[in-house]
């Protein structure tokens, strides 16, 4: 019993025991934006055709996805990228009210064209779409990968500045000396949001007649932020 009132009384004096406190500390949130203009496109064309059986349908939607294709490579660009995904085949259910009627199959599946260039290849390949095939498609301005990672080294620098700045403000406002950095939160990374350019309007069918779309891409806004604890000693 003595050892164990020992044990605790030792604990309690020690100065390196749970009691110790937390030295003051100032937090402040460092914000950085930078404008970029984008320096690429997604274009996502949506295919989809129904037939009273899966492989008519089946067939059907591929017929439309090689008139793209063709489409593309008669267009004159070379520096695209196209990809499909979301493929499937669902039963082509009709509802009424409260009944259920099944009549054949739906076969979709989305394309994806990526324009590295935001000017004349771009028309072109919006003119190509046009009159491939009786489609829906939209637009996605976005920041290329290198693009993005070219900014985040001074983003993350004007947000460090940021934080600085702040807390040099609050501790002089309030005649504090010597901060030290006692923390720091970065979880954020640069955020960026793809702007879809006239979804609705870009729906349209083969037969129409179109002249050359005039598109005028705005600049995009990259963000970031960072949370730094100072601290200092509050006997000053």
């Amino acid at each position: 019993m003595k050892q164990v009132i020992l044990f605790i009384s030792i604990l309690l004096i020690s100065p390196l025991g749970v009691f110790a406190q937390d030295p003051a500390q100032i937090a402040v949130e460092g914000r950085s934006e930078i404008k970029a203009m984008p320096d690429e496109v997604l274009i996502t064309v949506f295919l989809s055709e129904k037939a009273m059986e899966t492989a008519a349908a089946t067939e059907a939607l591929n017929k439309k996805a090689r008139q793209v294709s063709t489409a593309l490579e008669e267009s004159g660009v070379s520096d695209y990228e196209l990809t499909a995904d979301n493929y499937y085949v669902n039963v082509n259910r009709i509802y009424t009210t409260g009944t259920a009627k099944d009549s054949g199959y739906v076969a979709s599946q989305n394309l994806k064209i990526l324009v590295k260039d935001t000017d004349q290849d771009l028309v072109k390949i919006i003119q190509s779409l046009h009159v491939a095939a009786d489609m829906g498609f939209r637009m996605e301005y976005r920041l290329s990968e290198d693009t993005r990672k070219s900014y985040q080294e001074k983003l993350l620098q004007l947000a460090i500045a940021d934080a600085q700045r702040k807390a040099a403000i609050i501790s002089k406002s309030l005649n504090i000396d010597h901060l030290s950095i006692y923390k720091i939160n970065y979880h954020s990374g640069v955020s960026f949001e793809p702007v879809v350019y006239r979804e609705e309007s870009m729906r349209m069918k083969a037969a129409d007649q179109r002249t050359a779309p005039t598109l005028n891409p705005e600049e995009q806004t990259l963000t970031d932020q960072i949370s730094i604890i100072f601290s200092f000693d509050s006997r000053d």
